[in-house]
């Protein structure tokens, strides 16, 4: 009789603020997609069950699905609940248009708390040097 193996699942280091005016499920959101950034996290890979990341980051299993639904709606993940949730294969395609009122806010943000023009320039590279190209492949369209 063979025992059975437990199926890989990945656990990249997840950071929740508890006491944050940003609800967990969008901290979570947001860490799944620098995960993948960052490679971390590669497209076609299992994300953990919604009771395991839930127990593990000591959170409801409700808020991770809250997360995930999220994720699926944009694009980043697939899967369903016998399949279970994995970083999409063809990640969706982001436009200037989506992108730069979200860069401009965080810029803003950081300028109005004090950073110079050239600290934020340099804030952005250190994090973009973090970052690894995707193989390119079809990506998807963004849902409307």
């Amino acid at each position: 009789m063979q025992a059975i193996q437990p199926k890989a699942v990945i656990f990249v280091q997840f950071h929740i603020t508890e006491d944050s005016a940003q609800p967990i499920y969008i901290q979570l959101a947001q860490q799944i997609i620098i995960g993948v950034a960052t490679g971390e996290l590669h497209p076609g890979e299992q994300l953990p069950a919604t009771r395991i990341l839930g127990t593990s980051l000591n959170i409801d299993p409700m808020t991770v699905s809250k997360c995930y639904q999220l994720l699926k709606t944009d694009g980043y993940v697939e899967g369903d609940r016998h399949r279970g949730t994995r970083i999409s294969t063809q990640l969706p395609i982001t436009t200037d248009e989506i992108i730069t009122p979200e860069l401009t806010v965080a810029l803003a943000k950081g300028l109005l708390q004090g950073l110079t023009i050239r600290q934020l320039q340099d804030l952005c590279q250190q994090i973009l040097l973090h970052f690894h190209p995707l193989p390119q492949s079809t990506p998807k369209m963004p849902q409307s």
